[in-house]
């Protein structure tokens, strides 16, 4: 019986350990990926932007976005795919308004996306 109990206690543990890890992990990911968006964000404001920044800001996202597939949906992956291919080809195609536009709304996505998967009371009930 105790050695029941003490196996059910360390599953607990492990269980919430490894939230506490996936929550730290998905809240890091995104801060990076906003971080880098909203560089490349200000750069094409300025208009210093060159299709080298859209390759960068398209690497970063790929990079991250085999990792996130473990913790969250392909549908948020796939929103944040799309938007984030139209945002770099109006960048190359300079579209400067199209890609701000788009960029925009992946910026959001950065923000809103962790809000679904975090552990907070509206995702509980």
């Amino acid at each position: 019986m105790v050695k029941t109990i003490y196996s059910i206690a360390i599953s607990i543990l492990i269980l919430v350990l490894a939230g506490i890890c996936e929550q730290v992990y998905l809240k890091k990911s995104f801060d990076c990926l906003h971080e880098d968006f909203t560089v490349a964000y200000n750069k094409i404001n300025d208009g210093s932007a060159t299709a080298d920044d859209a390759n960068a800001i398209r690497e970063r996202w790929l990079a991250q976005k085999k990792k996130l597939h473990f913790f969250i949906s392909h549908n948020d992956i796939k929103e944040m795919d799309l938007w984030l291919s139209e945002a770099v080809a109006y960048l190359r195609l300079g579209n400067v308004e199209e890609a701000v536009s788009k960029l925009e709304v992946a910026i959001n996505l950065t923000e809103q996306i962790p809000k679904n998967y975090l552990i907070r009371f509206e995702n509980i009930l």
